[in-house]
């Protein structure tokens, strides 16, 4: 039996962002009957759904009196205000208490639940995790989910080389230098990891994201309905989407354009929607992922806007695993992925072209056979259980 740590510093939510690939990871391994899996959290956890999995709850700054998750939040709210960004939460004096306090809680639970392996998720949490490394002679592994730094630059909370850039960056430098093995989800963030932090090749592992194997079948009759959900943040460019609904809706009142989700960019979007005469109902705000999925699998057409090219998204996987096509855009990894297995299409950064690829795809007679190609995305490649196997021998590279 290998014993695997997961250490996270977000609850295990249904959402479709961050906290999904931890979850779905956790919830694969345990599948496997040779692996025991170990969870430390700042949170109290109860998963019933998942076996040979125990949660040890660490102390941390969130620990005030019980109330975790309300200080969590709150500190989410301040990492989000520009303001507290760069003069409280990103500043180094701020991440190395919270890096120091997490490496200390983490510590002790490891001396009192022992694992063969630590997996962090994250940049901060891998900085502790190998803080702890040192104390408990464990091999660590960074989950690297983006570039973090880069990402807070994009959506204009911080300014490039400022001083809260820098101290991202050197967060992410000890979590890359001083780990046993990084997981990336594609090659570009591979190749920028290499270059920034001179890092060998062999270390970094290409993992990504993927669709769980769901039992779908294709619906009778599809509401012809166009759906974007994920987190409201201007990266995610959901702009294009809304520009290109108004000019869906001029040709056909029969479509519903849905978006599901909450975020930072929310106010800008329905300021752009109602510009755009749009009605402010297509913000459906934030759903539990048991309440989505068959929301997908009745649904159209799943967008995917973005146009970062080193993402590792999410949701063209959750979109495929709901036997949704997708319309995504020309040159991104996910957009060659689809357009292999034919499960969707894919269009310029432009919102009439965007618009007219949605409306070819919702209106195609082969839109099925779209939906049966998003199905084999998942079932031949990117499954979680086909990723949990190659992890697997991840660490057994590293334990054994």
């Amino acid at each position: 039996m290998i014993k695997i740590g997961f250490v996270i510093a977000n609850p295990l939510s249904e959402g479709l962002g961050f906290s999904l690939r931890p979850r779905m990871l956790i919830k694969y391994l345990s599948l496997h009957e040779d692996i025991e899996i170990h969870v430390y959290t700042p949170f109290s956890e109860v998963r019933n759904e998942f076996k040979n999995v125990h949660f040890h709850k660490m102390k941390t700054l969130y620990n005030f009196s019980g109330l975790e998750k309300i200080t969590y939040r709150a500190s989410r709210i301040m990492i989000k205000r520009k303001f507290f960004a760069n003069n409280l939460m990103y500043r180094s004096f701020t991440l190395n208490k919270i890096v120091k306090g997490l490496a200390q809680s983490l510590t002790e639970q490891l001396k009192k639940n022992p694992v063969d392996l630590l997996q962090a998720e994250q940049d901060i949490v891998a900085a502790a995790a190998v803080l702890s490394k040192k104390l408990c002679n464990i091999p660590v592994i960074a989950d690297i989910h983006d570039l973090w730094a880069d990402e807070e630059v994009l959506v204009g909370r911080i300014e490039s080389e400022s001083h809260a850039f820098k101290a991202i960056n050197n967060i992410s430098k000890i979590a890359l230098l001083e780990s046993d093995a990084i997981l990336v989800g594609n090659p570009l963030i591979k190749s920028i990891l290499q270059s920034r932090f001179s890092l060998g090749s062999s270390k970094i592992v290409i993992s990504p994201n993927g669709g769980e194997l769901l039992e779908v079948g294709l619906p009778k009759q599809r509401k012809r309905r166009v759906v974007y959900a994920g987190n409201l943040e201007s990266y995610e460019y959901i702009d294009l989407f809304v520009q290109a609904a108004s000019y869906i809706m001029k040709e056909d009142k029969s479509i519903e354009i849905s978006i599901f989700g909450k975020g930072p960019d929310e106010k800008r979007l329905r300021n752009m929607a109602k510009k755009q005469g749009l009605p402010t109902s297509i913000f459906k705000g934030f759903i539990q992922r048991s309440r989505l999925i068959p929301i997908l699998m009745e649904s159209s057409v799943g967008v995917v806007p973005t146009k970062k090219e080193y993402a590792t998204p999410m949701k063209p996987f959750e979109y495929f695993s709901a036997g949704l096509p997708i319309v995504s855009i020309k040159g991104m990894w996910w957009t060659e992925v689809m357009e292999r297995y034919h499960a969707g299409l894919s269009s310029a950064f432009e919102p009439k072209e965007f618009a007219e690829a949605i409306s070819a795809l919702i209106n195609s007679a082969d839109l099925n056979q779209y939906a049966r190609g998003a199905i084999e995305v998942v079932k031949k490649e990117y499954n979680w259980y086909n990723i949990t196997e190659n992890l697997i021998s991840v660490y057994k590279k590293l334990i054994l």
